[in-house]
C-alpha cells in the first residue's frame, strides 16, 4: 500500500504507454502505481500523506545532464564571482574588495569575466591583475572556464619562463617581449592550476552542499558532475557512503587533466541508486564563447581555428582501455574539427564494444553528416539551449551569420533522431534553472532579445523530454530515473501552475516542491 499519494494533479510522466495522468502512488522511495484519481485513492491507508497538487503540473525531477556541481558551489564559498561584471576596472574593484576580506599570502581566485559584455571587449592581461594583486599569486578564470588569466606573482610561483613548454592542446599567449601575457587556455590552464594548494574533502563537501540546495530549489533532483579528478571523487564517495547526497550524482572520472599528457588511472565502476561512477569524460577542443572550439576554419575576423585538444591517434588508445574495463565515454566538442575526431574514435569503439554508451557534450556546430553519423552508431548528445541566452553576444561576434544561424543545431538534432538532453554547464552559466534553459530552447533568444537560428527551435513537451527522460537515457539511468511509471524512483517535482505552451514563458513559473525518492527536500 502506499505511504504518499500524489492527486489531483495534471502528470506528464514521460512514459510513452502512459503519457498523463491525474494521480500515482509511492512506496519505499518508489513509484508503485499511475492512473485516475479514483484508481490511485485505493491504495490510501490511514498513515498515507496525501500530496494536493490542485491541478497543477507534476514532472520528473529534473535532470542536468552536465552541470559542475562543485564548482556551482565553489562560487558560493571560496571563489569570487565576476559574472556579470561589465569592464576591467569593475573587475579590478572587485578584486581588490575581496583581497581586502581575505588578508593573508594565499592564492586569490575569481571566475566568470566574458570580454564580449565588458567595455574594452578584450581580455585581461596579467599587467591587469598586478595592478590590484602584486604582492600575492592571482588567478582568474573565464566564464567557460577554458580561459585563465595569472599575474606576474602566480606565473613566477609556478616557475613559468620564455623556456616553458605549452602541453599539447593548449596556449600562453606571450607579450611582445616574449614573455608569458598571463593568458593561458585549454590544456596550459594547467601550468598554472597544479601549483594552487588543493581543495580539502572538507572544502569539497562544503561546496556541494551549498550547489545542492540551489539545484533542489530548481527542481533537479539529478545532476551530473563532469570532469572529475581524484580527489573530488573520493568526496562523493565519502557522502554517499555517509548518506549526506541530497541529489542523485552521477560523476564523471577524468582521464587527461589539464597541464599535460598525463592519463588518469580508471577508479572502479560504481552505480548506485544515489551515485554512479560509470562514464569517463575527456576534452576534444575548447569553448565557442572564447574562440578555443575546434573549427575547420578560422572565426569570423580572425585567423584563428581554434584549440584541438585531442588527436584520434592519442584519443584511441585511451578511449578503448576506457570501453574495455566497461566505462561509458562523454567527449566535450563544439567545434566542427572536434566533432570530426570525436567521431572518427567513437566508430572505432562502436564496432569493438558495441554496447559502450557514447555521449557527445555540448555538439555545438555538427554537420548534417555528423548527425547521421551520430544516429547509426547510437550517440547521445548532451547540451546547453541557456549557452544561446547567455553566451548569444559571443557567438554573434566570433561566428559569421552562416555558422550563427546552425549553431546548437536542437532541431536538426531530434530530426535525426539523436537523442537530446539538455542541461546547463553551469557555472559557465548564471541562470541553470531548467525552465530558463527549456524557455530558451523554445525561444533561442539572447538576452539582447535577437534570434539565433529560428528554425531549430523546440516545442515544450520536447524540451521536457530533454530534461528528464532523454537526459537518464544519456546518463544510463533511465531504468530507475527520468519517468512518472511504475517501479522508478519517486523523484518528482510539483510546479504553481498547469503547465502549457503559453504560460511556461511566464515570469512568475517556478517549482513549488520537489521530492527525491519520495522525500520533499
Amino acid at each position: 500500500m502506499a505511504e504518499l499519494i500524489v492527486h489531483n494533479a495534471h502528470v506528464i510522466t514521460q512514459d510513452a504507454q502512459q503519457p498523463y495522468a491525474e494521480a500515482f502512488a509511492v512506496n519505499e522511495g518508489k513509484i508503485i502505481a499511475v492512473g485516475s484519481n479514483q484508481a490511485i485513492h485505493l491504495l490510501q491507508q490511514s498513515h498515507t500523506k496525501l500530496v494536493n497538487a490542485e491541478g497543477n503540473t507534476v514532472l520528473p525531477g529534473f535532470i542536468d545532464a552536465h552541470i559542475h556541481v562543485w564548482k556551482v558551489g565553489n562560487l558560493k564559498t571560496f571563489l569570487l564571482d565576476l559574472r556579470g561584471v561589465q569592464s576591467i576596472e569593475e573587475m579590478q574593484d572587485k578584486l581588490s574588495d575581496f583581497i581586502k576580506q581575505n588578508p593573508g599570502n594565499g592564492w586569490i581566485q575569481a571566475r566568470g569575466f566574458n570580454e564580449a559584455t565588458m567595455k574594452e571587449k578584450r581580455l585581461p592581461t596579467k599587467e591587469d591583475m598586478d595592478k590590484v594583486a602584486a604582492g600575492r599569486p592571482l588567478w582568474i578564470i573565464r566564464t567557460c572556464a577554458h580561459i585563465g588569466v595569472a599575474n606576474s606573482m602566480a606565473i613566477e610561483l609556478s616557475g613559468i619562463n620564455k623556456s616553458t613548454q605549452v602541453p599539447a592542446g593548449g596556449e600562453m599567449r606571450i607579450d611582445n617581449s616574449g614573455d608569458s601575457n598571463g593568458i593561458f587556455t585549454e590544456s596550459a590552464l594547467g601550468l598554472i592550476t597544479q601549483h594552487i594548494p588543493p581543495y580539502s574533502k572538507e572544502d569539497y563537501s562544503l561546496m556541494i552542499r551549498a550547489a545542492e540546495g540551489e539545484l533542489l530549489r530548481y527542481g533537479i533532483t539529478s545532476a551530473t558532475d563532469p570532469a572529475v579528478m581524484p580527489d573530488l571523487l573520493e568526496t562523493y564517495q565519502y557522502l554517499h557512503d555517509n548518506n549526506k547526497l541530497q541529489a542523485r550524482i552521477n560523476a564523471f572520472p577524468i582521464r587527461i587533466p589539464d597541464g599535460g599528457t598525463e592519463i588518469l588511472p580508471l577508479p572502479g565502476l560504481y552505480k548506485s541508486s544515489s551515485l554512479t561512477i560509470n562514464i569517463a569524460k575527456f576534452f576534444a577542443d575548447g569553448g565557442l564563447s572564447g574562440m578555443t572550439a575546434a573549427m575547420s576554419r578560422p572565426y569570423k575576423n580572425s585567423a584563428s581555428t581554434g584549440v584541438l585538444r585531442l588527436n584520434k591517434d592519442f584519443f584511441y588508445p585511451v578511449a578503448k582501455e576506457t570501453a574495455a574495463n566497461g566505462f561509458g565515454i562523454a567527449t566535450h566538442a563544439i567545434g566542427d574539427a572536434a566533432i570530426d575526431v570525436v567521431l572518427k574514435v567513437y566508430e572505432r569503439i562502436r564496432k569493438e564494444y558495441p554496447g559502450t554508451l557514447l555521449r557527445i557534450e555540448h555538439l555545438g556546430l555538427p554537420s548534417s553528416r555528423h548527425l547521421q553519423q551520430m544516429r547509426e552508431q547510437n550517440i547521445h548528445c548532451v547540451s546547453q539551449s541557456i549557452f544561446l541566452k547567455e553566451l548569444g553576444r559571443n557567438f554573434s561576434l566570433y561566428l559569421e551569420e552562416e555558422r550563427l544561424q546552425r549553431i546548437y543545431p536542437y532541431r536538426n538534432v531530434l530530426n535525426a533522431n539523436v537523442n537530446l538532453a539538455l542541461s546547463s554547464d553551469a557555472p559557465v552559466v548564471n541562470d541553470f534553472n531548467p525552465l530558463t534553459g527549456i524557455k530558451t530552447a523554445m525561444l533561442r533568444k539572447d538576452v539582447d532579445g535577437n534570434t539565433i537560428g529560428n528554425d531549430q527551435k523546440l516545442s515544450l513537451h520536447e524540451c521536457l523530454h530533454a530534461y528528464t527522460l532523454a537526459a537518464a537515457k544519456a546518463n544510463g539511468n533511465d531504468t530507475f530515473t527520468g519517468s512518472i511509471e511504475t517501479g522508478k524512483l519517486a523523484d518528482f517535482i510539483v510546479l504553481n501552475k498547469k503547465l502549457d505552451e503559453h504560460n511556461v514563458l511566464d515570469d512568475d513559473l517556478k517549482v513549488n516542491m520537489t521530492y527525491v525518492g519520495g522525500i520533499r527536500k
